[in-house]
Parts: C-alpha cells; structure tokens; sequence
C-alpha cells in the first residue's frame, strides 16, 4: 500500500490562493470601513465643554468661543455662562459696527444684548470687562 499524493489541479491552487487573498482584501476594507465611520460619528456629534470654552477665553480666542456656541447649541449642549459670554462677544462687534456706521436702533439692540448676556455670565463678568476693554477701549454701561 503504498501512499500516493495527489497533485491538486494548478486552477484549484489558483482559484485557493485568490479567494484567500479577497478574504482578506475584504477584512482590510471593512477595517478601513469602520474607523471612518467612527471618525464621522465624532466629527459630527461635535460638542465643546465648558473647560475648552475657558481654554478659549484664556488665550482670548473669542471667534472659537463663538463657534463652539453655535455648535453645542445645534448639539443640544449647554455651558450657560460660556455661552452667554459668547453672546456678549458677538454683540459687542456688532455694536461698535453699527455704532460706528451711525445706526442708533440696531445699536441699542445689541447693548440689549451685551446687557442680558452680562447678567447670564455670572463670574465671567471678569472676562466681559476685558473684552469691553478690547473693543471700546472703556466698559459699556
């Protein structure tokens, strides 16, 4: 009795070897696949805490702040005090727009504002009074 091998069909080897090779081909896409996914989903679920809002108001970067706003309002995120010194940032630049353009009514609307945002802020007042600084060279009241 002797032990005979069998030589496999060359188009059989052949027809092995590539479907090993699209098994993992697919893994390698499907791996691929899912970390883009999971880079979207955080990308889009975009929410910025409190603490990188006062890393922002730190190094005075106040159009971050009010990027990041916007975003955690359309999220549905809220950093009450950081948002309303993000307000308060945006209607002082429009205030001194408009003020200087000689546009009474739409000024007076945004020291509305400025006057609302102020009260909301609490003990980021400190940073409202920098920003007065900033933009008027002497504090709105």
């Amino acid at each position: 009795m002797s032990k005979e091998k069998k030589k496999k069909d060359p188009v059989v080897m052949t027809l092995d070897l590539v479907i090993v090779i699209l098994i993992f081909v697919m893994l390698g896409v499907g791996i691929r696949l899912l970390f883009y996914k999971s880079i979207a989903k955080e990308r889009s679920n975009f929410s910025q805490d409190a603490g990188r809002m006062a890393f922002d108001v730190e190094r005075n970067d106040y159009a971050s702040l009010i990027r990041a706003r916007y975003m955690n309002e359309f999220n549905g995120y809220e950093a009450t005090e950081y948002h309303a010194l993000a307000d308060y940032v945006e209607a002082i630049s429009m205030y001194k727009v408009y003020n200087t353009m000689g546009y009474a009514d739409k000024s007076e609307w945004e020291k509305d504002i400025m006057e609302r945002s102020r009260k909301d802020m609490k003990e980021l007042t400190v940073f409202a009074d920098r920003i007065d600084e900033m933009f008027l060279r002497r504090p709105v009241r």
